[in-house]
Parts: C-alpha cells; structure tokens; sequence
C-alpha cells in the first residue's frame, strides 16, 4: 500500500513538471508566431479627382423596333430576306399575291376613262353646238319681236288717229304678242342651258370622274402595299412567315431592329434622381460580352415617378456600342453623383471600418501605425481622405486584415 501511494506522488509530479514544460514552449510558439513579419502591399496616398457614383442595372434595348405587319391580307408568294439579314429602307420585304388587286385596278381605270369621256362630252362640242342653236333662235325671235312691236306701235298710232282699221290693229296686236311671247321663250331656253341645266351635268360629270379617280387611285396603293417594304436600315430580328399561306393585315410578318444604337431603361430613386441630367456622360458595363468599360449618355430623363414602382425612368444611349451587343442583354450602368478635385485619393480596398470609423495602416520603415482618418466620397474602387493623412504617404493596401498597431510587415509589392 505504501508503494502505490509512493508510485501515484512520482506520476502525479512528473505530470506537473511536464505541464509546465508544455505551457513554456507554447508561450515561445506563439510569441514567435506575434513577432513574424506579414506580408502586405502597399501604396502611396496620391492627390487626384474622384467621382462618387451609384449603379443601376437594366436591359439593353435597340434604338428602334418595328413590327412589319402587312397593309393587306393576301397569299405569301416570296420571302426575300430571313433571319440576321440586314437591309435598307425600301427595300422588299416579302411580296403578296397581286392577282385580284391587278384585276380591281383594271377596272378603276375603265371606269376612270368612261368618267373622262362623259365630261368631255358634256362640257365638249356638244354642248357649245346646242348654245349655239339655241343663241341663233334666240337672235331670231329677237328680231322678229323688235319688228312686231315696231309695226304694232305704227298701227296702234295710225289706228288711233283713225288712218288704219279696227282688222289690221288687232292683227298686229296678235303678231307683237306672239313675237314676244317667242323671244321669251328663247331667252328662257338659253340660259337654262347656259346657266343650270349645263352646270349642273358638268359637276355631276366632274364628282363622277373624282370618285372614279379616288377608286383608281385606291386600288393602285393597294397593288403597291402587295409589296412589303422595309421603313428603316436594320437587320431581321423576326420572321413569321411561310410561302404559300394566307396573312391578314393583323399577323406580324417581320420585325427589325435599328441597331446603329441601343439604350438602356434605368429605374432610379428620388434620392438620385435630382443628381442626373440629359446629357450626362456614364459608365456602362456589359459582362457578357466584355470587362471593357463603355460610354453612354442619358437621352432622356422622366418628369415624374413612376406610380407603381415610385421610381424614375432615365433612358440612357450607348455611344459606339460594339458588334457583340444584343437587344436582351443585362447591362450595369454608374452615375456620378459628386465629384472632387485636388483630393487625397487611397483605394477603397485599404480602408477598415471598426466600431463606425475608419482607419488605415500607415507604414513606418517595416513597421505600421493604425491610423484613424475622415472619409468622404467614394466608388468602387476609391476613396476621398478628408484628414488622418497627407499626400504620399504610404498606406497597406493589401494584407491590413492581419494586421495590429504597431505589427512588422514584409512588403511585397507586385
């Protein structure tokens, strides 16, 4: 028993001893763990300009796009361009059977040759040679009524005076009465011709042949519309239709993109909205296409919100958009919402925010100084310094998560 109790002492104390060993080796491990240099990169505080900017994302969209629908229904007999090709203000599309419109203007063009003939006739030599006919009886009975009343005045005078019989008075009483009643009647024939029944067949005569003409003029714009042209440059984008069958003037035969531009619909904040003008230059950026950063210009800017969506449309026009850009494509557009000049610019990347405000590590031969500053505008990619450094300085740029106040640093700067 007492040599257990002597075993049990020898273990537990060789246990304490190689307890205290273990904890004297770790606090070595780990002091030479707190005084290994870390890498970091650095760079100088430079003096620049730096724009503040926000970033929406929307569609892209071409400048124009036209629905091609047929002015006509008629059969498809030829398809002149397909899908991707590009074509010209013009020219034709596709071409509708022209048989049953040819026949409709054949004949609105008798008809039209029939009217002609009918003016013609009526305001022609025939009637010039009833004005005449007419204008000779009337000349006629003229003369004949002057003379009955001369020779009647001539007896009634005689008559009176009682040089002439009661037989021969009223006979020439009788000849002055018939005369007059003729020469009215002349001159009532004669300007009813002249002056209505005339005027009134010529007009007849002249809306007939505009009507006629109106028909004509129908048929052949309908004949036209049998071939189906392209109202801008641009290049297909769809095509509906199959020779041999039916379209009405409701189908979508075609559809074509102006592709010479395209623009983006942007959904912005009130709080932005008052930032962005027409005419403000932007930063675009496709990812699909290219990592390549493009110029755009707000075109157009929307006087009020949105009802739904309580936002405002701002539409912006990409400048010399490359081949690769097509209608659909997702599209990350930056406004520059304020901007400084002459300013103490340092990468976003080398800024650490604790406890709501910012610091930087600033570098000291190989060692760095946690050091507070007063940030101002920035993106995403820089940042303004307001105080908490001065020009050139250098500052970690890359590696300052591993870092403390005072820690050494290894600079490895690609």
């Amino acid at each position: 028993m007492k040599g257990n109790r002597l075993l049990i002492g020898l273990i537990f104390f060789a246990m304490i001893l190689l307890a205290g060993c273990t904890s004297k080796a770790s606090k070595d491990v780990l002091s030479e763990i707190e005084e290994k240099p870390i890498t970091v990169e650095t760079g100088k505080a430079i003096v620049g300009s730096i724009e503040s900017t926000v970033s929406y994302s929307g569609r892209i969209k071409p400048i124009q796009e036209i629905m091609i629908t047929p002015k006509q229904p008629g059969k498809v007999m030829k398809i002149n361009f397909d899908l991707g090709q590009r074509v010209k203000t013009g020219q034709v599309l596709f071409q509708l059977d022209k048989t049953d419109v040819s026949l409709q203007l054949n004949q609105a063009a008798i008809a039209v040759e029939l009217g002609e003939i009918n003016l013609k006739r009526i305001s022609g030599s025939t009637y010039e040679q009833q004005m005449i006919q007419l204008k000779t009886a009337l000349s006629s009975a003229e003369i004949n009524y002057n003379d009955a009343n001369a020779n009647f005045e001539t007896i009634k005078i005689l008559y009176e005076a009682g040089g002439e019989s009661k037989f021969n008075y009223d006979r020439a009483e009788s000849q002055y009465k018939l005369a007059k009643e003729q020469y009215e009647n002349a001159m009532a024939n004669y300007k009813l011709l002249e002056e209505k029944s005339s005027l009134e067949n010529i007009e007849l005569a002249q809306a007939q042949l505009k009507q006629s003409k109106a028909a004509y003029n129908i048929a052949l714009n309908a004949l036209n519309n049998m071939d189906v042209k392209s109202p801008i440059d641009g290049v297909i984008s769809g095509n509906n239709l199959k020779v041999g069958e039916f379209i009405s003037n409701a189908t979508v035969a075609f559809v074509i993109i102006d592709d010479s531009s395209y623009t983006i619909d942007i959904n912005v904040s009130e709080n932005v909205i008052g930032k962005i003008q027409t005419g403000d230059k932007v930063k675009v950026y496709i990812g699909s296409i290219s990592e390549k950063t493009l110029i755009g210009t707000v075109t157009a800017v929307a006087p009020s919100a949105d009802m739904q969506k309580q936002t405002y449309t701002v539409k912006v026009t990409l400048e010399e958009p490359p081949d690769t850009v097509k209608g659909g494509m997702f599209a990350e557009v930056k406004f520059a919402t304020d901007s400084a000049e002459n300013s103490i610019v340092v990468p976003l990347s080398s800024v650490i925010k604790e406890e709501e405000k910012n610091y930087v590590f600033v570098v000291y031969g190989n060692k760095v100084k946690k050091t507070e500053i007063a940030a101002g505008i920035y993106n995403d990619k820089e940042i303004q310094i307001l105080d908490g450094i001065a020009a050139d300085d250098v500052i970690v740029t890359k590696g300052q998560d591993f870092l403390k106040d005072g820690s050494t640093i290894v600079i490895t700067n690609k």
